[in-house]
């Protein structure tokens, strides 16, 4: 009966594969398994196996001659194509394969399988898709790993809508998401993400069909974090609790988590979070650990930091892990919270076991001092510095200058800027330079102010507006608001300065110091007149309106808050609106002080508040009633000396 069912062989490779006799029943029945399957069930298997065999050649001609040389019986057999199929897009025949898989009807799931990640593996995830879709609308089930292989595509393309077609036809075909998908899933989530978005991608977490094991929980973490969604994320790990999954995380991703809620604020969580590794029996590395007394140093949780890592210290299994940097943490919350005595046993302690202490180790001492006023500890921690190996270094000096000046001791300061030079080793900066200057301010020392200065250009030290807001203060304060004046048009004239608002608020402070009311309006007009105006904020209109008010004069502060809030000019208005741009506001504070004094003052002080209260809460939305409605300036501001640690401010501004 054989050469009824197989036609002759048409070339040689088909010579080659096994059809010249049917095969044992034996084989048949290990291909079949049937050991009583009929002859066309045996030449089926002889045929896949052909064709299977050509295909880990890699010989494609072999394989279409085992399929072409099949009589109809066998060659229409959905498994003989489907193997045919395979070896096409194996040896490279991808449109061949395509046309078989439309003329098998998409139904067969091997198949469709093996088309889907033909077309994966090329990077196609809408033709895997419609694949799928094929099978699911033949009754077929693709398997939940295609859909993350589409997924990953779709993720990886930042196609968003592509990702939830994947994720339609997926429940479509009844699926439920695997821990897999979902990782995936969180894997698309950016700081861009649309909340629907980030709500779809969260249900279908809680509704995963297994355990999230430690793959999904990293993935989890790292997109929450990633988006600044901590509320979310505890929500999250709440739920996997809930449900009995063993919260598989290691020390490193704690770490992160930790960190994370630090920033947050939510100590709570950090608190949590550290019982949990503790109860999961997961070690500390020393990443972790200095995560950990971060998140609660800058939290103002000082002592909890010490006691976390005073019981690591305990622990001789652990003691490693509390290194150099868990260390200067705790000695910059004990310095920040200006408990110098803790600064120094913290540092007795890391001495006492011998961990390493660097420039920067003495230099959070040292600052500790300068903020405690505690500056005759100083000489020791300078012979430590020393006897150690390490330099001293700009900020050692500009901190030992800075404390000197809090205690009013500018001679000392001085003094340091002098042996600093003497060394030769190090040239000293405008923040170190501006320290001393603000010293000298606080002391009202005009005369060394303006010595200091003249030294600083001497050195090639561009002032900066820090310098120019210190000046300015001092002068104003020295009742010589002509210099201030002059000293703001001659720095900034000579170094490309652009003088910044608080340069300005220091001005406008030194007319109400001097009693020059009508040269503080002056000055305000020319600054919003300029055609680079730097952008004014709520405190500045906030100290024009309290020098009007100290000055006697409450219908100017009403002028000040008409132009702050861009309101038209009232009926007693002695000036109308002046500014561009959107409106500004004036401080909360100094609005409540402008409201009292109108309400407190006589009949005409009372009609222009009611008209001033009605104009603000008509046009702006701003109730005198509730000053803090009228909102406030984002911008920080500061114009005092800069801080160590972020100079933004040296650029020219």
């Amino acid at each position: 009966r054989l050469p009824s069912l197989v036609s002759a062989p048409r070339s040689a490779a088909l010579r080659r594969a096994p059809l010249k006799a049917a095969p044992p029943k034996a084989q048949v029945a290990d291909a079949t398994g049937d050991s009583g399957a009929s002859d066309v069930d045996r030449l089926t298997a002889a045929v896949i196996a052909a064709i299977r065999a050509c295909t880990k050649d890699r010989d494609f001609e072999g394989a279409e001659a085992a399929f072409g040389a099949a009589a109809p019986e066998v060659a229409g057999a959905a498994a003989v194509k489907g193997a045919f199929l395979e070896a096409c897009l194996r040896c490279g025949e991808g449109s061949r394969a395509e046309g078989l898989w439309r003329e098998m009807g998409g139904s067969d799931l091997a198949a469709g399988t093996s088309m889907i990640k033909w077309h994966v593996a090329a990077g196609r995830a809408d033709e895997a898709l419609a694949v799928a879709r094929d099978l699911i609308s033949a009754g077929q089930q693709p398997g939940g790993a295609v859909f993350n292989d589409m997924l990953q595509i779709k993720v990886a393309q930042n196609d968003r809508r592509g990702v939830w077609r994947i994720v339609e036809e997926m429940q479509r075909a009844g699926l439920r998401p695997s821990g897999a998908f979902c990782a995936t899933l969180a894997k698309s989530l950016t700081s861009h993400s649309v909340p629907e978005d980030v709500r779809r991608i969260v249900r279908l977490i809680q509704d995963i069909e297994s355990h999230p094991d430690e793959v999904l929980l990293a993935a989890v973490v790292d997109a929450f974090m990633r988006i600044r969604r901590l509320d979310v994320l505890s929500e999250l790990l709440r739920g996997f609790r809930a449900k009995g999954a063993r919260m598989a995380l290691a020390s490193p991703t704690y770490g992160s988590l930790i960190k994370a809620y630090g920033q947050a604020g939510d100590v709570g969580c950090v608190h949590e979070l550290w019982q949990q590794m503790e109860d999961n029996g997961v070690r500390p590395t020393s990443i972790t650990v200095g995560c950990a007394v971060e998140a609660l140093v800058s939290n103002n949780e000082v002592e909890a930091a010490y006691e976390l890592v005073r019981k690591q210290l305990e622990d001789p299994e652990r003691r490693g892990v509390v290194n150099t940097v868990a260390f200067s943490t705790l000695l910059k919350g004990f310095a920040n919270a200006k408990q110098v005595d803790r600064v120094f046993a913290v540092y007795a302690g890391m001495r006492e076991r011998g961990v390493p202490c660097h420039t920067i180790t003495y230099n959070t001492i040292l600052d500790a001092c300068a903020k405690a006023c505690a500056m005759d500890r100083v000489a020791g921690v300078l012979q430590d510095m020393v006897a150690s190996g390490s330099e001293p270094d700009i900020i050692t000096y500009s901190t030992i200058a800075k404390g000197y000046c809090a205690q009013g001791d500018v001679e000392r300061a001085m003094s340091t800027l002098k042996e600093m030079q003497t060394q030769g080793k190090l040239t000293p900066d405008e923040i170190m330079y501006n320290s001393i200057l603000d010293g000298c301010a606080k002391q009202h020392r005009v005369d060394d102010a303006l010595k200091l200065l003249e030294e600083m250009k001497l050195a090639g030290i561009a002032p900066s507006n820090c310098t120019l807001s210190i000046l300015v203060k001092l002068l104003g304060q020295a009742r010589q608001l002509d210099r201030a004046f002059q000293m703001v048009e001659d720095l900034s004239s000579q170094n490309d300065l652009r003088p910044n608002v608080q340069v300005y608020t220091c001005l406008l402070q030194g007319c109400f110091l001097n009693k020059e009311l009508d040269r503080a309006f002056e000055l305000h007009d020319r600054i919003v007149k300029q055609d680079d105006c730097p952008p004014l904020d709520d405190k500045f209109y906030g100290v024009l309106a309290r020098g009007c008010l100290q000055l006697h004069a409450p219908l100017r502060a009403v002028d000040v808050v008409r132009i702050a809030y861009r309101l038209p000019a009232g009926p007693r208005s002695r000036a109308e609106a002046i500014g561009r741009g959107p409106a500004i506001g004036v401080e909360p504070r100094a609005l409540e002080e402008v409201a009292a004094a109108l309400r407190s003052g006589v009949e005409e002080h009372q009609q222009a508040f009611e008209v001033l209260s009605a104009d603000l809460q008509r046009l702006r939305g701003v109730s005198l009633a509730d000053p803090s409605s009228a909102g406030s300036s984002p911008e920080r501001r500061s114009s005092g000396p800069q801080r160590r640690g972020g100079r933004g401010g040296r650029g020219r501004q």
